[in-house]
C-alpha cells in the first residue's frame, strides 16, 4: 500500500468506547442506545482495539494517542493497552475513576480528588498528557465563573509542567456566561512552557454549520500563543489553507487527529456546500451507530486533496512529525522531518535542528555504526 507520510500519528483516538457488539443483547439499556443524553452517564465500555489495529494497518497509521472516553474508561484501562501494544499506543489521563464514582452516586466531585487521581496517573510515567477534557465538576447544574474554571486549569497546568506532559483544551463545548477562548488565551500565556493541544481546533460536533470561521478563530488565537497546537483531524481539506497560509501558524503548529472511535458521529456528504463533507452527530440517526464509522478513509482523502498544493515535507510534519516532537514518540530514523528552514521555522530556525533528538530514534545505531 501507499502510505500518506513517513510517520503517521492519530493524536485523538478512542478505543474503549461505546458499542453494541453483534449477538450481545442487552449490553446497554434501550433508552441509552436511543437517547444521546444517556451516554454522558455511567455506561459500559467495549474494547475496540482489534478493529482499531486492523484499521491502523489498512490505512498506514503508525501510532494512536488514546483519549479517555465516557465514564467507565479508566486510566488503568488505557495504560493496559499501552503496555500491551507499546509500539502502537500512548495515552492521556483524566479523573476517570472519580467521574465513574460520581456517576454511580458514590462520591462528590472535588478539585483536590481530581488532581490527586491525575497526579497518581502521571507518576506512573505511562501517560503523555492530560485530557481530552481537563477535569471539571460533572454536575450539569454547576454554573462556572471564569475565575473558578481558571483556577482548575491552573491546577492541571501545574501538573502538566511538573511532569512534562501536554494539556488539552476542550472547553469550547460547555455553555458558560463568558468566552472560553479567553480562558485558553489566559492559560497559554500564564504557562508558556506547557504545550496545549486545542482539540479539534474548536471544529467539533455541530461546528459544520459555522464553516471556516471557527478555523480562523483558532488560528487567530494560536498566532498569539506559540505553545498552542491546533488539532486538524475533523477538518475538511478546504480549511487547511487557512492555517497553512497564516504566517503565525503554518505546518509546524498543526497535528493530525480527530475522533476515531467516537461513536456518536457520522460522516455526512454535503455536495456543493461549505464544507463539502463533515463529521457530526446526526440527531435523527441512532446515537450508537450499528457499524464502525470509517473515519480514516474519509480523513486520508482530505489529506490527499491537500497534497495537491502542499509539499510532502509539510504533510510529514502535520501527519506525524509534530506529534513525535511534542509527545516524545519513538520514530524509526533520524532526519525524517523537515528542519532548519527559515521560511518554515522563522527566526528560530536553528532550534529545529535536530527535529527529533537521538533518544527518540529507534534505529540510531545504524547511523552510529556506518
Amino acid at each position: 500500500m501507499k502510505y500518506e507520510a513517513r510517520f503517521v500519528v492519530d493524536t485523538h483516538t478512542h478505543i474503549t468506547t461505546l458499542y453494541q457488539p453483534k449477538g450481545q443483547k442487552g449490553l446497554l439499556p434501550p433508552d441509552k442506545i436511543k437517547d444521546w443524553r444517556g451516554l454522558g452517564q455511567l455506561v459500559q465500555t467495549f474494547d475496540n482495539s482489534p478493529l482499531c489495529l486492523y484499521d491502523m494497518d489498512r490505512y498506514g497509521i503508525d501510532m494512536c494517542l488514546l483519549k479517555p472516553s465516557m465514564p467507565g474508561t479508566t486510566n488503568e484501562m488505557q495504560a493496559a493497552l499501552v503496555d500491551k501494544y507499546p509500539d502502537k499506543f500512548r495515552a492521556f489521563c483524566a479523573d476517570q475513576t472519580l467521574k465513574l464514582k460520581v456517576a454511580q452516586g458514590e462520591a462528590k466531585w472535588t478539585l483536590d480528588d481530581a488532581a490527586d487521581e491525575v497526579e497518581k496517573a502521571l507518576q506512573t510515567d505511562k501517560f503523555i498528557g492530560i485530557g481530552e477534557f481537563v477535569p471539571k465538576d460533572p454536575d450539569p447544574e454547576k454554573n462556572y465563573t471564569f475565575k473558578e474554571r481558571l483556577i482548575e486549569y491552573r491546577t492541571f497546568a501545574e501538573l502538566a509542567r511538573k511532569y512534562g506532559v501536554t494539556l488539552d483544551f476542550h472547553d469550547f463545548v460547555p455553555v458558560y456566561e463568558w468566552d472560553a477562548y479567553h480562558l485558553l488565551r489566559r492559560v497559554a500565556r500564564e504557562y508558556p512552557d506547557v504545550n496545549i493541544i486545542f482539540c479539534h481546533s474548536g471544529y467539533s460536533i455541530g461546528a459544520y454549520v459555522y464553516g471556516e470561521e471557527i478555523i480562523k478563530k483558532a488560528c487567530g488565537l494560536a498566532g498569539m500563543c506559540p505553545n498552542v497546537y491546533l488539532e486538524t483531524g475533523n477538518w475538511p481539506a478546504e480549511y487547511y489553507p487557512i492555517a497553512l497560509n497564516d504566517p503565525n501558524v503554518g505546518p509546524t503548529r498543526l497535528i493530525w487527529g480527530g475522533d476515531y472511535g467516537h461513536v456518536p458521529q457520522y460522516i455526512m456528504p454535503n455536495p456543493g456546500g461549505n464544507p463539502p463533507s463533515y463529521a457530526s452527530v446526526i440527531r435523527k440517526f441512532p446515537s450508537v451507530p450499528y457499524y464502525q464509522i470509517d473515519w480514516w478513509g474519509w480523513a486520508m482523502h482530505q489529506i490527499r486533496k491537500v497534497k495537491e498544493w502542499v509539499t510532502q515535507d509539510e504533510i510529514n510534519l502535520i501527519l506525524g512529525g509534530n506529534a513525535a516532537k511534542i509527545f516524545k514518540l519513538p520514530v524509526p530514523y533520524e532526519r525524517m522531518f523537515m528542519a532548519g528552514r527559515p521560511d518554515i521555522f522563522g527566526i528560530h530556525w536553528d532550534e529545529s535542528i535536530p527535529y527529533i533528538p537521538d533518544e527518540q530514534v529507534i534505529n540510531k545505531d545504524e547511523y552510529e555504526d556506518s
